[in-house]
This record gives structure tokens, sequence and C-alpha cells, in this order.
């Protein structure tokens, strides 16, 4: 009686199964293949919305009004406005951001004193901040450059906490013990261990204060992004309007996936290395 005998297939690795996949599979499957499909799949939406809709403006109006925009110099000028209230406000919210953070990672006691208001801060939203600073300061330069800071400084402040927090204790205990100054403990301990949560936090604070920023001009600004945007609506033209939110839109876009990814990507190779 003959036996028989199974044969055990080597398991083959993820390597050779993506060697032995066609290219043209790889290809349709790969990350930039997604994002193509996704934003092919924005415009057919965005197009039928315009054919639905009369009062949605299509992709080939915005892009005209976009171009007359250019034309007439209003670019250029509006987003330096903008670019330099929301460099303001997210620099300011990331020194005190950080420094918060790194008083409530240390200190049990700056923890419960910072962390109510730190909540408050966080629950309010930027629509909020932006009406209240053109109450307090008017219009001009200083009511956006507060709110973006104001929006953008707990996101920072409650990511750089929790990085000191996850600080071993074992360091900080030795170091206590070896009397180490506290400002040596901060340089050459908690500030290297934070530094990926610091620019987590600072990428929150950009998406954020971005809106930020942008709410304060609509409401009360001289010039800028959201000025003009604003210009656009209440004179009801929404090609115009539509071509300043694909403008500024675009440009956080933009400026999250090549600046802010890649500098968090740079934050963290140790730990991924």
């Amino acid at each position: 009686m003959s036996v028989a005998q199974a044969t055990v297939n080597p398991r083959r690795s993820s390597t050779e199964i993506e060697q032995s996949t066609p290219a043209w599979r790889r290809r349709l499957t790969s990350d930039g293949a997604a994002r193509v499909a996704a934003l092919l799949s924005f415009l057919l939406f965005w197009v039928l919305m315009s054919l639905l809709f009369g009062r949605v403006p299509g992709p080939v109006e915005v892009l005209r009004r976009l171009v007359d925009e250019f034309s007439r110099g209003e670019v250029f000028g509006n987003f330096g406005s903008t670019l330099y209230r929301f460099g303001m406000g997210v620099l300011l919210a990331a020194v005190v951001g950080v420094a918060i953070g790194v008083l409530m990672g240390l200190s049990p006691l700056s923890w419960a004193f910072f962390e109510s208001p730190v909540l408050v801060a966080l629950s309010i939203p930027a629509i909020i901040w932006s009406f209240l600073t053109v109450m307090w300061f008017g219009f001009g330069d200083l009511s956006p450059i507060v709110t973006t800071f104001l929006t953008s400084v707990p996101f920072v402040a409650v990511n750089v906490a929790q990085g000191v927090r996850g600080v071993s204790r074992d360091l900080r205990d030795m170091s206590s013990t070896y009397h180490v100054p506290m400002a040596r403990r901060i340089r050459h301990l908690v500030l290297p261990a934070v530094t990926g949560y610091v620019a987590a936090g600072v990428r929150f604070a950009i998406i954020i204060g971005w809106n930020g920023v942008l709410l304060a001009e609509w409401f009360g600004g001289s010039g800028g992004v959201g000025y003009r945007a604003r210009f656009w609506y209440d004179a009801n033209r929404f090609g115009g309007f539509a071509a300043w939110v694909v403008l500024f839109v675009g440009f956080i876009v933009l400026l999250d996936r090549l600046v802010l990814d890649r500098a968090i990507k740079r934050a963290f190779r140790w730990r991924d290395g």
C-alpha cells in the first residue's frame, strides 16, 4: 500500500510576491494611483454638483476666475499679508506652547495649573476666537495674529506635555539624584526626546492656525486671503469665492505634503530606526 506524501510549499516573502506581481497591477495598486483616483473622484463629483445646481461654479469657471485674480495682481499681495499674520501667530504659538508643554510635563503642579485652561482653549473653535479678537483689537494685522496664536497654542502644549511625560522616569530620577541643573535636564534630556512631539504639535498648529487666520480675515481683516474670499462672497460671485477657496486649500495641502510630512518623518527617524 502506497503512502501519499504531502508536499509543503514554502511561504514566499513579501518581496517575492511583489516581484511576481505584474508591473501594471503594482502601478494600479500603488499609493500614487490611489491619490490620483481620489483626485479624479473629487473632480467628477464637483462637475456633477455644478451640473445639478446652477449656483455651484464648475472647475472651468473657477479656473477662469483664478486667472483673472492673478492678472489683477490680487493674489501675491493678499497671500503675502496672510502668510505674515499666519507665520507670526504660529511662531508665537510654537514658542509659548513648547514652554507650557515642558512645564506641564515636568511639574505636577504646573500640570494641575495649566490643564483646565488648555482644555478650555482646545474646546473653543477658531470661529469664536476670530469673533473675540475682532471685538478686542478691531481690523488690521493684530486680530488674525492673535486668532492664529490662540487657536494653535493648545495643540502644541498638549503634544509636548505628553512627550515630556513619556520620557523615562528612571532617567529623570537619576538626573535629579545627581543634581543636574534643570536647564541642562531640559536641554539634553527632555528636548531631544520630545522633538517628534514638537513637530507633530506644530503640524496640528499650522493646520488649525490656517483656519484661524482665514476666519479672522473674513470677519475683520483688511486684506488677505480670507478678506478677498469674503469680498467675492458678498458680491454674490461664487466663482471668485471658490477660486480663493481652491487657493488656500491647495496651499495647506501642499504645505502638509511637501514640508510638514517630511519634517514629521525626520523628527521620528530615531523611532523608525
